[in-house]
Formats: C-alpha cells, structure tokens, sequence
C-alpha cells in the first residue's frame, strides 16, 4: 500500500514532529480538505499514512526542526494525485524548494492539492489560511503547463525537508529522500523547481535529461538570465508534458482496444 511504503520512508528521514502527526497543531490541511469532496480520496491516504507513520517511528531518532534555512521553515505534506494513489506511481514528480510555513501549520507543497480545478476560488478561504499571497500561484499553475490529468498523475513535494542539528537543510539527506520517492514511485519526468533543486540535481540533470528538467518556480526576483532563460524552460517543459501525456492516452487506448477485442 503506498501510503504505507512512504509512511516508512519518511519516518526513516524523521520529516514531521510528533505534533504534526498527531494532529496537535493549530491549522492542519487534511482536516480542512474534508470539506473538499473530489479531494477526500486524499484525506483517506493521509489518515492511513498518519497512522502507519507513527508505527514506524523510532523514538530514539533525533527530530530538528528548521530554524536557519533560508528556503524552509517547516515541513509540507506532499500532494498525490488520485491516480497514483490508485497505481502506486507518478508519472511526474514535480520538487520545490521549500515550506516557508509557520510550523504550527501543516499545509501541502504550493496548495498543490488545488491544481485539479481549474477555477480555485471557491476554495480562496483555504488560500487565505494557508498561502495568503496567492499573487505566484496562478502564474506558476500557467508556466508548468499544470492540467488536472497531469495533476492526477503527479507527486509534488519539496526539497528541503530534512533540517540537521543546527536548524538548516541537510542536502545529503534531502537528496537521499528524494531518491528514495523516485525510486518507489517510478516517474517518466521530475520537474525541479527552483535553482536549490536544479544544484542538487545537477548530476541528474547531465546525464539523464530525458528524466530531469528544471524550471524556474519565477521571473520575478531572479537573476536576468533567468528572467531571459525562463520562459523558454517552461515552454520546453509544457511541450514535455503535452508529449508524454499524449503518449501515455494513445498507449492506454491501444491496450484498452487490444481487452476488446479478446473479449
């Protein structure tokens, strides 16, 4: 069972505090997206994942939270789509920098849950709780090409979520977790998102540009060669997605016609 399997690979990391698993915290994203139908398959991953999670802590590993780190301040849940939680596998995984969230909430990698629906503000109070500054999230929805098919087939979550003993990201460990999900989860595309992943991935990146892209999370703020550079990543990135997901539609008919016709 998936939930299980990433339940054990996080605890092993020990991302969340005790408090997030258990709930004792003052705003939490699964709770609130019981209100959210097309979304409850999530909340049923997450209760089962909440309690493996606690199975297989060990009481005796050291939990540091981040209190230095420029890119994280805490730890997001990462979103699944419904698709994978179905299949045990991601098409795409798609890896931010980090949680600039207030430990006492736990939220979800850029309200990345919401990429389904085309139209989020019937659900602004939730971006209002959790992300108040939305002015990024619609332009980066746009620039990565997100439909809700690729959303239902992706894994989002970040890269910065295992802090050391002086409060600041462990890139050693944040690498060895990624590569853990990416090799229980089996992505045709992981999608970097920012210039802390693009850096630690750049191996990836060299040699095998066929699995790993990166992109900029966005224009504003960020150096003028990736002001210039930008927007031509992100057109690669949406002409990528397009392809493989027309690819996987035509492979999924053939197979559907070839049932058809043994029956």
């Amino acid at each position: 069972m998936l939930a299980h399997r990433l339940a054990e690979i996080h605890s092993n990391f020990g991302i969340y505090s005790e408090s997030q698993i258990n709930g004792n915290v003052d705003f939490h994203i699964v709770s609130d997206l019981k209100q959210v139908p097309e979304l409850n398959y999530l909340v049923d991953f997450y209760e089962a994942y909440f309690q493996h999670y606690k199975k297989a802590m060990d009481p005796s590993r050291n939990y540091w939270s981040f209190k230095r780190d420029n890119i994280a301040r805490s730890v997001d849940l990462p979103f699944i789509g419904r698709k994978v939680v179905e299949r045990g596998k991601a098409e795409y995984i798609f890896v931010f920098k980090g949680s600039l969230q207030k430990e006492e909430k736990l939220s979800m990698t850029v309200l990345s849950c919401f990429w389904i629906f085309e139209d989020v503000q019937p659900y602004q109070s939730f971006f209002d709780r959790y992300w108040p500054n939305t002015k990024n999230y619609d332009p980066l929805v746009r620039n990565l090409g997100i439909t809700r098919d690729i959303a239902e087939r992706s894994y989002v979550t970040d890269f910065a979520r295992v802090a050391n003993h002086r409060g600041i990201r462990d890139m050693k460990k944040c690498k060895e977790l990624l590569m853990d999900e990416i090799h229980l989860l089996n992505p045709q595309l992981v999608i970097l998102v920012g210039s802390e992943p693009r850096d630690a991935f750049s191996h990836e990146l060299r040699l095998h540009p066929e699995k790993y892209m990166s992109v900029p999370f966005s224009l504003k703020g960020v150096p003028k060669k990736t002001q210039i550079e930008g927007p031509l990543l992100y057109k690669q990135l949406r002409e990528r997605l397009y392809l493989l997901n027309k690819e996987k539609a035509q492979f999924l008919s053939h197979h559907a016609d070839d049932r058809d016709d043994r029956n």
